[in-house]
């Protein structure tokens, strides 16, 4: 709230100057400039925390109203940049320049997994989880609606898949200590019997393995690994992501679910 606030008031101040400097015919740059770019900055790094899931998922940007006050500011601010006297470069550069800042901030943090998945950066507005079939370990043939009542993160997975097998000790520590209170990790690969049986001899994870014929088209399974979802107990999807989370992130959202 404090990190908001100072935003906030910086910026006020710096219009107030800017508002004064107009009215009186005088420019009054150095107050005006030292409140305004402080300021700015400050409402772009809050804006930037609630899109990349720093404050938690509760607080992601299509549930935080913050997040919409900062962007809505920042959109007012560049249609003022871009209109006032100023050489090409600097009134259109500058954007570009912050742009590409922001865009490389974004990919670092999340290729260092210190991120919400940028798959977390749209809403899943709670859709209902098409059912699907798929066979365990034994053969035996289930669906994803018997596990109705619990907790279930579905992951779409791949042997030959680096960042699923980085992934998997991470899953499997969450279903070990979330399992009493109702989770349930259900890994699910579309690969052939023979592929997953060797696999499997060799590594051993917690949760529920499973095998596909297919999915329906809503989970995009196959089109890209690792793919995860968190259904919740009335079999709606609440979290989507894809690629290794960050483990504060993950706990955060499967208790919220809990």
């Amino acid at each position: 709230m404090g990190f908001s606030a100072n935003s906030f008031a910086l910026l006020l101040a710096g219009g107030a100057l800017l508002s004064l400097g107009s009215v009186l015919r005088r420019r009054v740059p150095d107050a005006a400039w030292f409140a305004l770019v402080p300021g700015y900055g400050l409402i772009a790094l809050l804006a930037f925390a609630h899109l990349t899931g720093r404050f938690g998922a509760d607080e992601l940007w299509f549930r935080a109203p913050v997040f919409w006050l900062a962007a809505a500011i920042l959109l007012g601010g560049l249609g003022w940049w871009v209109t006032r006297p100023a050489t090409r470069f600097v009134r259109f550069g500058m954007p570009a320049l912050a742009a590409v800042v922001a865009t490389a901030a974004l990919i670092g943090l999340r290729l260092q997994g210190s991120s919400a998945p940028l798959t977390m950066l749209m809403p899943t507005m709670g859709k209902p989880a098409p059912d699907l079939t798929f066979y365990d370990e034994s053969g035996s043939q289930r669906r994803l609606s018997e596990l109705r009542g619990k907790v279930v993160l579905i992951n779409f997975w791949a042997t030959w898949c680096a960042p699923c097998r980085k992934e998997m000790p991470l899953l499997s520590r969450m279903q070990r200590e979330h399992e009493g209170a109702g989770l349930v990790v259900l890994y699910l690969s579309l690969e052939e019997p023979a592929v997953l049986e060797a696999f499997l001899a060799k590594n051993d994870f917690d949760g529920v393995r499973g095998r596909l014929g297919e999915a329906p088209p809503f989970y995009g399974a196959g089109k890209f690994y690792p793919l995860s979802y968190l259904v919740s107990r009335d079999g709606r999807i609440e979290n989507r992501w894809s690629g290794r989370p960050d483990e504060r992130w993950l706990d955060d959202v499967i208790r919220r679910e809990l």
